[in-house]
């Protein structure tokens, strides 16, 4: 099976000097052909299992449209794809962490593979590729349309206070919804390869919990409104407490947004991507698109860092692109600085990584 995307074009007027050409980096195109089919896999299963005769009709269905909804362009989000995780002081992550014993203690069948807020994952159950595909279809598919309809709702209703589960749409209220769960193929942290779950999800607040039930598991709605029960109000006094957290993050991310210089964190074991800016806060003119060209090319290209390496490019119009990789580890920092020599900025890049990235990103002596 070869799977192949076409970028729109029209033609224009040959560009003046200096112009800058609109191009999307063949990395982007990549990356999306791998998260398209990965999507494609964790819906509809992977092609080996589908019947030739199917096939063809089913990645119609599934590949057209979805592409169709993704937005392709040198952005911070499509060049380098990774998990936006929310850091939580110690006794905040450990109540999450007893939240899901408990309630995997209580109901056996259900296992939590994810715990997001807002955007930002603090837990996972799966392995990190499947988390990557989960991830992705929560924060730009799923919970953007349900962000809208909460929006469009005016007042905190008690079902968005109180917590729903939100997939199916309508909710879980009557035998016909259940017949409506999604049927997923993922690898949880314990399964020693792909198989197939029943994939519910709960929200409550900003707060949206993922669980997986094994497909052989006869559905109960009792079972499913005893869990509402139990999930709604002790995930909501969760998501309070996690709340009042985000407000500093909130504090501490606009003063990062108003630093003359954008950085980005990505860690290829766990996928954690961490900018400046968070990506979906981040407007399209805040980074050039020359800029992001030469990030999406140092990170395409693993030999021109290697495991541990950096790389400084300057730019006709004085910005400063460093790229530095330390145990799987990369971290890029873009300075428009006139008059600067690499001193300078080797200095600033150590500052930043410093002040930013302590305990994170060990910047070799």
């Amino acid at each position: 099976m070869v799977l192949v995307v076409r970028i729109p074009y029209a033609a224009k007027t040959p560009s003046t000097p200096g112009e800058s050409k609109e191009v999307i980096e063949t990395s982007v195109i990549y990356d999306l052909l791998v998260s398209a089919y990965k999507m494609f896999r964790m819906f509809v299963g992977p092609f080996k299992d589908i019947p030739p005769e199917d096939i063809y009709t089913k990645c119609e269905q599934f590949f057209t449209p979805y592409i169709m909804s993704r937005n392709i362009a040198n952005d911070l989000s499509n060049i380098i794809q990774g998990i936006n995780y929310l850091p939580l002081e110690k006794n905040s992550f450990f109540k999450v962490v007893c939240f899901i014993d408990l309630l995997e203690i209580t109901y056996p069948d259900f296992k939590c593979v994810s715990f997001v807020y807002n955007e930002q994952l603090i837990w996972n159950g799966l392995a990190t590729n499947d988390m990557l595909t989960l991830y992705q279809y929560l924060v730009q598919t799923l919970l953007p349309k349900q962000v809208e309809k909460e929006i469009q709702g005016g007042a905190v209703t008690a079902a968005v206070r109180h917590g729903r589960f939100i997939s199916p749409p309508e909710g879980i209220r009557t035998s016909e919804d259940l017949k409506k769960l999604h049927k997923v193929y993922l690898m949880r942290e314990d399964d020693t390869e792909m198989k197939q779950y029943y994939l519910i999800i709960y929200r409550t607040l900003s707060a949206t919990v993922c669980f997986t039930i094994d497909v052989n598991t006869t559905l109960d709605l009792d079972t499913f409104k005893s869990l509402d029960a139990f999930i709604g109000p002790k995930l909501s006094t969760i998501a309070s407490s996690i709340s009042e957290q985000c407000a500093v993050h909130a504090l501490q991310n606009a003063q990062l947004s108003s630093s003359e210089h954008k950085f980005l964190y990505f860690n290829r074991l766990n996928l954690a991507c961490k900018t400046s800016t968070p990506p979906s806060l981040t407007p399209s003119t805040a980074v050039k698109p020359e800029v992001l060209s030469i990030i999406a090319g140092i990170h395409a290209d693993r030999k021109s860092l290697g495991n541990y390496g950096e790389i400084i490019i300057k730019t006709p119009d004085e910005y400063w692109i460093t790229g530095k990789s330390s145990n799987d580890r990369e971290f890029y920092v873009i300075i428009q600085e006139k008059n600067a020599n690499l001193k300078d900025i080797a200095d600033e890049v150590k500052r930043v990584c410093e002040e930013q990235m302590k305990g994170i990103f060990f910047y070799p002596i």
